[in-house]
This record gives structure tokens, C-alpha cells and sequence, in this order.
């Protein structure tokens, strides 16, 4: 079933109450919605034996939420266009929350620092993907194709870590990294920070440029029902943050949001709130 127009957290719910789906597939960003929905409570998903993730990091905290209250696991993978299939994924039988999960069957995946030389298991790398369902090309983008197939092999550009036991876990898009007092930093470390704390619903971290030409972080924040945008709030994200990553990694500012804004795909749309004058 492939629901016309955006993925409004109602109509959804309309879609798998009326047709009884036994897959269901969506970004972290729609489940969390789902789950804020006021017909979450009552909402029948009794046709639902698998739902499944891609695009984004599932947080353990969304993965719980999720099962609590559907008795349903969310299984993550991540795919792309120009692979034209699935590459990394988590099993039924092989499964590790916040993960991409393994190398599926067919792909071959390294990970590289930026002049093409392998990282070391356990840190952050460009990813390569090499598979037969893999683009030769993209449509009259010679200068695209140049930069993206490499001698059979497809540049993401998202910043992966393999772990001891084969998992993946994305850390960001190579060009997502911001410099803060002369560190790089990943805002989706800072994202999955603040999505821990129990006030927030949504975040989106971004780089603002001040007028001394220095690099600080703003976070966009969507607060859940019963919590207060004011300075106690502010101090109390930003203290939070501070006590679960190192110091220079606060968002500086917070900008309270009724909602974040997506894109046609149900992902936070980054380049509107770029646009926003910050």
C-alpha cells in the first residue's frame, strides 16, 4: 500500500486500519509521530507482524516506545538510490537497536577516511558500497557520476562505525559536520542526546555561523505535552547534554518549535530550517 502525499501521522493510522498491512515500513521521524498521536492508544495495528526503518537512527528510546505500546519490534536497514537496494540491515534473528544492522548477502562495504585509506574497526568512516544492483551513472550528471562511482564502488557520504560484531552504526553525512571550538563535531550525536531527555519530542541540531565567523550549534526543539519553553527548560537541555557528552558539544542556543518541518519523505528537512535566518 504506497500512501499518496505526505506521511500525516492521521492518515497513516487511516491506511493501516482500513487495508491491515502485514509490513510496515517508515522513518523514525513518522513513528515517533504515530506514537504522539492522540489515536495511538486505540490505534489497530493487529495486521502488523514487522515494521521496519531506514534513513534515520531509531533511538532505544523510540524502539521501546514502539514496542510497549504496539508489541511490535522496528528492524532498521539503510539502502539508497543509487544502490537501488537494501546493503546494510538487522534481522529477525540478528538485530541490535541503533544500528543499520550487517552486510546483507551480495554488497560489499569499507569504510574510508577521506583520502580513500581504511579505517580502523570501531571508527567513524566514509562508506563505500559495491553490489550488482549498483548505478553505472547518473542521467547527464557526468560531474556527479565522477564524484559517486568509483571504480565499481558507490561514495555515500555517510559516516559509518563497525563494531566488533559486524553492526553498523551511522554517525552522520559527511557534509553534516560542523567545527566547534576547533573540534568536529556530529550533530546527530547531539540529536540523539536531547532525544533522551524525557521533555523532548523532536530535535534537530544545526551549525550557526556568529558574526566573529565562529562556528556554534542551535538545536530546534519540539517539546512533549506538559512541558514549558523558558530559560529553566534551555538550562536544563543544555545541562543534560553537557553531562552525557563533552562540554563543547551544548547547543549554544535552543529555538522552541511546534513542529519540525519534513520533507516529502517524512525526513527533517534541514535545508528550510537553514533557511530560517540563523
Amino acid at each position: 500500500v504506497l500512501h499518496a502525499g505526505r506521511p500525516d501521522a492521521a492518515a497513516v493510522l487511516d491506511c493501516v486500519e482500513r487495508f491491515k498491512p502485514t509490513l510496515f515500513f517508515g522513518l523514525p521521524t513518522l513513528y515517533n509521530a504515530l506514537l504522539g498521536h492522540p489515536r495511538a492508544a486505540s490505534a489497530d495495528f493487529g495486521s502488523v507482524r514487522l515494521c521496519l526503518s531506514a534513513a534515520e537512527v531509531l533511538s532505544q528510546e523510540l524502539f521501546d516506545g514502539w514496542k510497549e505500546r504496539f508489541g511490535l519490534e522496528i528492524m532498521e536497514g539503510l539502502g539508497s538510490t543509487e544502490v537501488l537496494h537494501i546493503y546494510l540491515s538487522n534481522t529477525v534473528d540478528q538485530k541490535k537497536v541503533g544500528t543499520a544492522g550487517k552486510r546483507v548477502p551480495g554488497y560489499d562495504i569499507r569504510l574510508t577516511y577521506p583520502d580513500g585509506q581504511p579505517v580502523p574497526r570501531g571508527e567513524s568512516g566514509i562508506m563505500w558500497v559495491r553490489g550488482g544492483s549498483n548505478a553505472p551513472t547518473y542521467w547527464n550528471r557526468p560531474d556527479k557520476t565522477e564524484q559517486t562511482m568509483r571504480d565499481g564502488w558507490i561514495w555515500t557520504g555517510d559516516l559509518l562505525v563497525e563494531d566488533e560484531a559486524g553492526f553498523y552504526t551511522f554517525s552522520g553525512r559527511v557534509d553534516d559536520l560542523i567545527k566547534v571550538s576547533g573540534q568536529w563535531v556530529y550533530p546527530l550525536e547531539i540529536e540523539l542526546t536531547l532525544f533522551e531527555h524525557e521533555a523532548v519530542r523532536e530535535c534537530a541540531v544545526l551549525g550557526l555561523e556568529m558574526p566573529d565567523r565562529r562556528m556554534t550549534l542551535k538545536a530546534f526543539v519540539v517539546l512533549e505535552d506538559g512541558h514549558t519553553a523558558c530559560a529553566e527548560m534551555t538550562a536544563a537541555l543544555q545541562g543534560y547534554v553537557k553531562s552525557k557528552l563533552l562540554p563543547y558539544k551544548y547547543p549554544r542556543i535552543i529555538d522552541y518549535v511546534d513542529v519540525l518541518p519534513k520533507t516529502g519523505t517524512g525526513k527533517i528537512d534541514r535545508q528550510e530550517l537553514k533557511g530560517r535566518g540563523i
